[in-house]
């Protein structure tokens, strides 16, 4: 339960036990509504104030239960009340702290949706190091994203004011987890138009959906779902691949990983073969594939030149592969 439920939760047992607290009083000693008001009021809130009627035996015991009952919820509720209000103030400055970091983003990563996956996701970029911003309509995922110390945006990411104001027109890519994938068609939509050049990924539900993602404008659709039953069928039969995969792709205390290069236009490896680029030497990296506009060259040949805007795609130590360029 977030907190304006709670709030309000809690004042309508505060109301319904004035009414009958209030009822009591004119039930059992024939007093009006206002004296029967007034008398609960300063009972509740102890506040010292004789009676403004004689109470009989009755009244006096009734008078007690009007403690018991109400006095634990009205200093609730008063304080309840008083933490939001001062907790929705913190927040406003908090917010406008946000609001200016966030306007000075550039090639960053909006991620969409703050579940578990999202979760894990946000930590793995922060262990990388990678700038990234969150947007979440859920209040208790975004108080969980605030608490972990996230840039995180309490909005709804099918709105297209929600993506701009996450700097989606200055973002490099776009993650989009939401919870459906009618969300999801719809968001993508949306930030592709905002920024054609934007890489998308999302979340696939339903594998019927798929191609409804990738017309929307998604890059890369990734299947939970799949990943999940493939590593299942892998691990049963090819446990020593999967080891592997897993060596080179997690972080860990191993030094192995997979790298990607993008070769610049001022690189020292563009225009060179393979054999003759020194990276082996150098890195003691091997190079197992090139990306080379849409398509993938695995196991590239020796004799293959590297040009520009090409991507290298190496196994090696992560340590050695940060200053080839």
């Amino acid at each position: 339960m977030n907190d304006k439920s709670r709030i309000r939760a809690v004042l309508i047992i505060l109301v319904a036990i004035i009414l009958i607290d209030v009822s009591g009083f004119i039930l059992i000693e024939k007093v009006s509504i206002l004296d029967a008001f007034y008398m609960t009021f300063i009972t509740i809130s102890t506040v010292g104030f004789a009676e403004v009627f004689p109470l009989s035996n009755l009244g006096k015991l009734f008078t007690i239960f009007v403690i018991l009952s109400g006095l634990g919820t009205f200093i609730y509720s008063v304080g309840l009340i008083a933490e939001y209000s001062v907790e929705g103030r913190l927040r406003k400055i908090l917010g406008r702290r946000k609001m200016k970091s966030i306007s000075n983003l550039k090639d960053h990563i909006v991620i969409a949706g703050f579940g578990k996956m999202g979760e894990t996701v946000a930590k793995a970029f922060r262990e990388q190091k990678e700038e990234f911003i969150i947007i979440e309509n859920n209040r208790e995922r975004f108080t969980a994203g605030e608490e972990l110390g996230y840039k995180i945006l309490l909005l709804d990411a099918t709105i297209e004011d929600s993506l701009i104001i996450a700097g989606i027109k200055n973002a490099k890519v776009y993650i989009s987890m939401l919870s459906g994938d009618a969300d999801n068609v719809f968001t993508i939509m949306s930030a592709r138009e905002l920024n054609p050049d934007l890489h998308i990924i999302a979340r696939g539900q339903d594998k019927t959906n798929e191609s409804k993602l990738f017309k929307a404008g998604a890059n890369i659709v990734i299947s939970p779902v799949t990943l999940a039953s493939n590593r299942i069928i892998n691990t049963t039969l090819k446990p020593n691949v999967v080891n592997l995969i897993d060596l080179v792709t997690q972080t860990g205390d191993i030094p192995l990983s997979v790298e990607e290069i993008t070769i610049s236009k001022n690189s020292s490896l563009k225009d060179k073969l393979i054999r003759e680029s020194g990276l082996r030497e150098k890195t003691e990296a091997m190079v197992v594939g090139i990306k080379r506009g849409e398509k993938m060259h695995f196991n590239p040949s020796p004799s293959m030149k590297i040009l520009e805007n090409d991507i290298l795609i190496l196994i090696g130590e992560k340590s050695k592969l940060t200053d080839i360029n």
